[in-house]
């Protein structure tokens, strides 16, 4: 399995769930995916996560090979996703960085599964969230719990 990791996930696995300073083996393992070639993510993330300028966004820069440019193939499932989930694009950015459409156009032209923070939008929500455009386009999506059981890790 390849995962290809949100910055929502990140932040609160970094910050809030599994701090480095009291979860690094969880961190490890993350690097072991790293090191096989197991998780991806988006340019923009890093771009996202570059917003805080904190320890995440150092570990981050260290490890840039995971964080990938959009070739063709992903540039036009991108243009697909936002004319097809119209709502789904935000009315504004703090810098014009806005990762969910790349993040979902990785999984879904490399058949990865999206770890993702967000969760599913109920039916009378104004904006989709990656759950809902996941689903809709038949991409597998988790939560960092979800990729710890897919993997069985045990602490």
């Amino acid at each position: 399995m390849i995962y290809c990791i949100d910055a929502c996930s990140l932040i609160s696995a970094w910050k809030d769930n599994y701090p480095p300073n009291h979860f690094q083996t969880l961190w490890d393992k993350l690097d072991s995916l790293i090191d096989a070639g197991r998780l991806l993510s988006s340019k923009e993330v890093l771009l996202e996560l570059k917003r805080q300028d904190d320890d995440l966004h150092l570990w981050a820069e260290a490890r840039q090979s995971i964080f990938l440019e959009a070739d063709i193939q992903t540039q036009r499932c991108v243009s697909q996703i936002v004319t097809a989930f119209p709502t789904f694009v935000p009315e504004t950015s703090p810098d014009g960085v806005w990762a969910d459409p790349y993040l979902i156009a990785i999984s879904k032209t490399r058949r990865c599964i999206l770890v993702t923070g967000e969760k599913l939008a109920g039916p009378g929500a104004k904006r989709p969230k990656i759950p809902n455009i996941c689903d809709e386009m038949g991409i597998q999506w988790c939560t960092i719990i979800g990729l710890i059981r897919l993997e069985g890790w045990r602490f």
